[in-house]
């Protein structure tokens, strides 16, 4: 696939940030992120001509409510220098496939040239590429810094920046964004050495990674439920995530026995988005990074036994950090506890430890700028230390598309099990 680069411009807020809003400290939760960009990429097949400028002069717009993005990170200062510098803005064109070829012939590696180079911690926080196709298609990624976003800040400003770029739809009201956990949960210096930091460079260098794309679509999910004895929990029906991920993990786990001779124990990792859960409640479009990772350690390797245990862990472990805000708790110190168990069984010899992140419930396939809502959305591929899976839903909204990241030989073994092979989409 050549994508051939037309124009990058930094686009800046319409009308300055204020004085008082010029220093953005980061969270206690920022503070552990990896300074890398994560993002996802909308495909549009077609659009009216000459759209350029208003996705520009939208972008300003939405970029004085989201200002923190036109900063710059000041590693050493804790802190994003909002100094209305801009965000990246690439035009490119796509010269030798169409985007429906792209779309259903599923080459996934091939989505990384739709995205704008991340380069290092210096780059403006937010990028955005504009990909241009023969058939008149169009692809818009967006790709955020994590120091200071996650997936569901990602989502509201994907959504403001499309309903204002479209004024006209029928869309869904989208309150303003704010920014009120940095002086909840405040920045603090452990004074760690960067000697963790060092280790996880070295285990990404060491990891050979490769991504397939599974689909679980309504009947199949279906399918999957009806071998559940007990199906609803509570009043409520088995969600969808929690089962595709027990059948995926209940592939690793035998991938992992394969390559070590023996069960090990398993940990499974879910970031939980802790906005509207916590006591006092935060609003849902509170942007900075306010999910808070969920562990569910099991020694159990069928599927309906990791569909309750993760059910269980998930709800213990969301009322233990609902208490994360509360005036009479040290909330740092309940979410270093977290991390430090995690932490612990990452890195133990005797454990597979996995990771399911859920973006299922964020709607980017509402997302019209004024020629649609998107045929397909996507990611890029990530180098994760351990096996990781990023959940999205389908067109239809009722399935699931599941993101797997794993290291080469072992996708192999995955690629095998007889309960995946009917989910993963053929290799071109």
């Amino acid at each position: 696939m050549k994508v051939h680069k037309i124009n990058t411009k930094l686009i800046k807020p319409q009308t300055p940030t204020p004085e008082n809003l010029k220093k953005y400290n980061i969270s206690f939760v920022d503070q552990f992120m990896e300074h890398r960009k994560f993002g996802v990429v909308l495909f549009y097949e077609s659009k009216p001509e000459n759209k350029k400028q208003q996705l520009e002069e939208s972008l300003a717009k939405t970029l004085v409510q989201f200002y923190p993005l036109a900063g710059r990170y000041m590693k050493n200062d804790h802190l994003v220098d909002c100094n209305d510098d801009g965000a990246e803005f690439v035009e490119t064109e796509a010269l030798d496939i169409e985007l429906m070829d792209l779309v259903t012939k599923t080459e996934i590696d091939q989505l990384n040239h739709l995205f704008p180079a991340d380069e290092d911690d210096e780059d403006p926080l937010l990028s955005i590429q504009a990909t241009h196709f023969p058939c008149g298609g169009l692809t818009i990624s967006i790709r955020v810094s994590h120091t200071i976003f996650d997936a569901a800040s990602l989502w509201t400003f994907i959504a403001a920046w499309s309903n204002s770029t479209n004024p006209d739809s029928n869309k869904t009201l989208i309150t303003p964004p704010s920014f009120p956990i940095p002086s909840l949960l405040p920045y603090m210096d452990l004074r760690r050495s960067d000697a963790s930091k060092e280790r996880l460079i070295a285990a990404k260098a060491d990891n050979e990674i490769t991504v397939k794309r599974l689909v679980f679509n309504k009947e199949a999910i279906a399918r999957l439920r009806s071998k559940i004895k007990l199906n609803m929990i509570n009043g409520k029906r088995i969600s969808r995530v929690r089962v595709v991920c027990a059948v995926i993990a209940t592939a690793l786990i035998r991938v992992d026995r394969a390559n070590h001779g023996k069960n090990r124990s398993l940990a499974i990792l879910q970031p939980i988005n802790m906005r509207e859960r916590t006591f006092p409640p935060q609003p849902k479009h509170a942007c900075g990074n306010f999910a808070i990772p969920s562990q569910t350690q099991t020694e159990e390797i069928g599927m309906e036994e990791l569909v309750h245990a993760i059910g269980e862990s998930v709800e213990k472990n969301i009322a233990d950090y609902g208490e994360i805000l509360s005036p009479d708790r040290d909330g740092r110190s309940i979410i270093m506890n977290a991390l430090g168990n995690i932490s612990k069984q990452v890195w133990d010899a005797e454990t597979n430890a996995v990771c399911f992140t859920d973006w299922s419930k964020f709607g980017f396939y509402g997302a019209d700028f004024g020629w649609g809502k998107p045929v397909w959305t996507g990611i890029p591929s990530n180098r994760p230390v351990i096996s990781s899976t990023v959940l999205m839903s389908d067109r239809e909204g009722d399935g699931i598309e599941a993101w797997l990241h794993l290291k080469v030989n072992d996708m192999r073994l995955f690629e095998q099990d007889e309960d995946i092979s009917n989910y993963l989409l053929p290799s071109n």
